[in-house]
């Protein structure tokens, strides 16, 4: 694959992967400033984003490969740094066939995600507001594990591709979701915003779904269980071979 790493001055010489992330700056610093998201914007943000290909970012699962037959202990996930400030992260993950992102949170992020290689299977679940935890399910826990209960409902629940648009998640849609390979290797590019901050309680939680009673009258709503991170999950890093992503300042 050729891939040209350059970066000129001239915005008309932008590249794809550019114009998108100094899009992506211009609408999600409106979170910054208290304006809210202007929705044209991330109409014309995810547009943009559902062009996004592997050559844009210089992405060649031959790489990776190849530098997991050279590790003794091959992660199941990887992750390329691409771009974080304040305003929002960018960064490529690399799911391995059998590797995943367990089930985990955005506390009051925005997300978008392009699958840019191979196959991804993907569950997301929205918080349901208003439930109280049913008795055949806060039995199940100690009363010191009963506040990490969250109520939820399915959002989706299908594969994805290249060929695909690109999936959203708000701080009220789709905030949980697991993601895991169908196919030797899935890669998708990430847009967070505002990204992950212990300082500001933007950790990233981990969950696991509660099983429950198919008899239970409410069936659409379904119980996590906040967990720690679980311990086959681990990443290691790539470093990124694409375009410059140097953004202004807005």
């Amino acid at each position: 694959m050729g891939c040209s790493t350059s970066s000129g001055p001239s915005v008309k010489m932008a590249t794809p992967i550019q114009r998108l992330s100094r899009l992506a700056s211009r609408t999600f610093s409106r979170l910054n400033t208290g304006e809210g998201l202007s929705n044209d914007m991330l109409l014309q943000l995810k547009s943009r984003f559902n062009e996004i290909t592997a050559d844009d970012v210089c992405f060649d699962a031959r790489h990776i490969q190849e530098r997991d037959r050279l590790t003794h202990e091959k992660a199941p996930v990887s992750y390329i740094h691409m771009w974080e400030d304040d305003c929002f992260s960018m960064g490529i993950f690399v799911v391995k066939r059998g590797g995943q992102l367990p089930l985990h949170d955005h506390p009051g992020m925005f997300g978008l995600l392009k699958v840019i290689y191979g196959t991804l299977k993907i569950v997301s679940f929205s918080e349901v507001s208003g439930v109280d935890v049913p008795e055949e399910i806060s039995q199940l826990f100690p009363r010191r594990q009963r506040p990490l209960l969250k109520p939820v409902k399915l959002q989706q629940d299908g594969l994805i591709t290249s060929y695909d648009m690109c999936c959203q998640l708000t701080p009220s849609e789709g905030n949980f979701h697991e993601i895991s390979s169908e196919s030797d290797m899935a890669a998708f590019v990430d847009i967070l915003a505002p990204p992950y901050n212990h300082s500001r309680d933007r950790d990233c939680n981990y969950y696991k779904l509660v099983p429950t009673d198919d008899k239970e009258p409410n069936r659409h709503i379904e119980w996590l269980v906040r967990v720690s991170q679980p311990t086959e999950f681990w990443c290691d890093t790539v470093d990124y071979q694409g375009p410059d992503l140097e953004i202004e300042n807005n």
